[in-house]
């Protein structure tokens, strides 16, 4: 960070260092953490502050309420999840996944799920920005195939890392299916889609990229799924994508299965089938619908 130095309050640095506001009036009393003490009497703390702490007392206080604090760009990191900063989260993991750190971006995904912010909150104004900015770098030819696959790689294996940490609720006996037309090669929003539906409850089957779908009625016929969900993003052919989309709807249809559908492919295909309960833009949209 640059410009006007930030203070952090008591509140503040109790959450960073996962203790209780008293603890860290103790330890100022003490002379544990260092502080600075306005005219009025309350305690205001410099990052050097936290810093040091968290250097004398790793082995004492290693774990906190987000994540291991080991340097002072983690307790900056921490500070900004605290806070909600998306703004500065976005630029951070778009950095980190275009730097190949995966335990860097997994840090801010974990930390945000940990700090009881919501999954689909975490995927619609974390992931999704990084995701569409990762896209905009390589159409600008500022980063190569190789780059973009790297870094939304970083992204992707994040977020199923992520997916050992998501509090799942006893089943509630609803299946859904998540599927990908045959020529989707991108299946990160639907792995997304996955872990928000396994958060609900419900008993996922998850088909990942490039999904087989000629004998779809197998699949229905075996498991009976409730619903299905199809995620899809590029069009490479119309005709054929529609006919896809249309055969996996007629066997949904015909079994009493609800379609919920999402991505920017289908801006460019007809979603109007029976099957088809509706279109979903935002995660936040399949985690209430």
């Amino acid at each position: 960070m640059t410009g006007k130095i930030k203070y952090f309050n008591s509140e503040d640095a109790a959450k960073i260092l996962g203790v209780n506001v008293s603890t860290i009036k103790r330890w100022t009393e003490s002379g544990t953490l260092d502080c600075i003490k306005t005219a009025g009497g309350h305690r205001k703390f410099l990052m050097s502050h936290l810093a040091s702490f968290v250097e004398e007392n790793k082995k004492k206080n290693s774990k906190v309420n987000l994540f291991s604090l080991e340097s002072e760009q983690d307790i900056e990191i921490s500070y900004h999840i605290l806070k909600g900063d998306y703004i500065y989260l976005n630029n951070y993991v778009l950095e980190q996944a275009l730097n190949c750190k995966r335990e860097k971006v997994q840090q801010v995904f974990n930390g945000l799920y940990l700090g009881q912010y919501p999954l689909h909150q975490i995927y619609d104004l974390i992931v999704t920005p990084v995701l569409h900015q990762i896209g905009f770098l390589w159409s600008e030819n500022k980063l190569s195939v190789i780059q973009e696959h790297l870094a939304s790689q970083s992204i992707k294996d994040s977020i199923i890392r992520l997916q050992g940490i998501i509090k799942i609720p006893e089943s509630n006996s609803v299946k859904a299916l998540c599927i990908s037309p045959s020529t989707e090669l991108h299946d990160i929003p639907l792995k997304m889609v996955d872990h928000i539906l396994e958060s609900r409850g419900f008993s996922v089957l998850y088909t990942g990229q490039k999904t087989p779908t000629e004998k779809i009625e197998e699949i229905f016929d075996s498991y009976e799924p409730h619903r299905m969900y199809i995620s899809s993003t590029i069009v490479d052919n119309r005709e054929e994508l529609q006919n896809e989309i249309n055969y996996l709807c007629d066997a949904a249809y015909q079994r009493n299965c609800e379609a919920y559908v999402g991505g920017r492919a289908f801006d460019a295909i007809d979603y109007s089938h029976p099957a088809i309960k509706r279109r979903l833009f935002t995660f936040e949209e399949v985690y209430r619908y």
